[in-house]
């Protein structure tokens, strides 16, 4: 439903007291989550699955829902500009499932022992960061019709978008396994998990700007809306730019060293999409931005155009070309997509300025030239991070304070 989403913009307005909103949103949280979750062992059972499985899904799902009442918590961290402490929490909770998942598999205990690991791991972390949410909002149980009823306005049009996001980042992967061999999925999937593990940069980003913009915007300070738009936008065309100039570089070596020296092609996949993550980057911006001014409703027909897109484009080239033509569509759907949350959003006012863009490319033939060195691979890339924040920063793209008065470091 967007509910992080949502916590983070109306804070940011303070147009309903800190204290209610959260305790009425978490709430809203609990009780959706827990019908959603539910669904999944009434469906195994409707599907005539086993006793067994039933009840490893059953623990599972307990598992996903504690992870997504720690989502949800999200958007308080980023209204209060201290995204470090659930980062923090989420650290810790992947470090206590990597280390069961290892205990798990060194010890080989059934999936049920794995599966209770697995929803541990989560419950603690969820643990945590509400005692940290606490700790910033005081919240308790609440329900309170008329604003679950502004919740469900604010978040429905946010539900509808992701389910539409959800199918045109999903249709390429079930095309290809309806219709490749398997090696072949494999190969693409190595390569688009990369891409996924990458898309959370922009989401974290997208999330801060969206409490301050909303701020901005209420107080009619449309001014300072649009320099937080600008410069989300130029700080994700820089770290775009780095994905696509490291991922053409050193693919090849990276999916070697992730998956081994079969998913070497990989390495070449994603190459092609980081040009997608590049375009989503610079989409990403616009996106959060038409989120934070209330624009949310036009986010659907331009995910609903992307999700047409994939189900059109995804079973006419992948048949022919496999994984390559699944990533070039993935490119030309992205492309599309955040072109159009751009056009939305320069429709609106918000005309973005191209001055530091020469600079970023700049700064990006500096990453380039250090990727290049014949050097092994962790001094290479540790060369290229060096020239690249080093140009950045004498191109005086990496200032110290911005013009808002926000303290770089912050």
């Amino acid at each position: 439903f967007g509910l992080s989403l949502t916590l983070s913009r109306e804070l940011g307005k303070q147009s309903i007291p800190e204290a209610t909103l959260v305790s009425n949103a978490l709430s809203f949280r609990v009780v959706t989550a827990s019908v959603a979750f539910a669904l999944a062992p009434l469906a195994a059972v409707l599907l005539g699955y086993t006793p067994e499985l039933v009840r490893l899904i059953t623990l599972g799902s307990l598992g996903l829902w504690a992870a997504s009442l720690s989502q949800s918590l999200g958007g308080i961290f980023q209204a209060k500009l201290a995204s470090s402490r659930v980062a923090t929490v989420e650290l810790v909770g992947r470090l206590l499932l990597l280390a069961g998942t290892w205990w798990a598999v060194q010890t080989q205990v059934p999936l049920a022992t794995y599966l209770i690991i697995f929803t541990l791991a989560n419950l603690i972390s969820c643990g945590v960061a509400l005692a940290l949410a606490h700790s910033l909002i005081p919240f308790t149980w609440k329900l309170q019709p008329h604003i679950w009823r502004l919740i469900w306005i604010a978040t429905w049009p946010i539900a509808v978008t992701t389910t539409l996001n959800v199918i045109y980042f999903k249709v390429d992967t079930v095309v290809l396994s309806l219709v490749r061999p398997a090696a072949e999925v494999g190969i693409y999937t190595a390569a688009y998990g990369i891409l996924e593990v990458l898309l959370t940069l922009p989401g974290i980003v997208g999330g801060l700007l969206v409490p301050l913009i909303a701020k901005s915007y209420a107080a009619n300070e449309r001014g300072a809306a649009g320099e937080l738009y600008q410069a989300t936008s130029d700080i994700l065309l820089a770290s775009g730019l780095a994905v696509v100039t490291g991922a053409f570089f050193l693919g090849r070596p990276i999916m070697t060293l992730l998956a081994g020296t079969s998913f070497a092609t990989s390495g070449d996949v994603l190459a092609i999409l980081s040009i997608a993550i590049l375009c989503s980057f610079i989409g990403n911006a616009a996106s959060y931005t038409l989120f934070a001014l209330d624009y949310k409703k036009k986010l659907i027909p331009v995910f609903a155009l992307g999700a047409l897109l994939a189900i059109v484009l995804y079973p006419i080239l992948i048949p022919r070309y496999s994984y390559w033509g699944a990533a070039w569509a993935t490119v030309i759907i992205e492309a599309v997509v955040n072109g159009a949350l751009v056009a939305v959003l320069w429709k609106r006012g918000m005309v973005l300025n191209f001055t530091r863009w020469p600079k970023i490319i700049l700064a990006t033939l500096a990453l380039s030239i250090g990727l290049m060195l014949p050097l092994p691979f962790v001094a290479k890339l540790a060369g290229g991070i060096i020239l690249w924040i080093t140009a950045l920063w004498f191109l005086k793209l990496i200032p110290h304070t911005t013009t808002l008065g926000v303290d770089a470091k912050t």
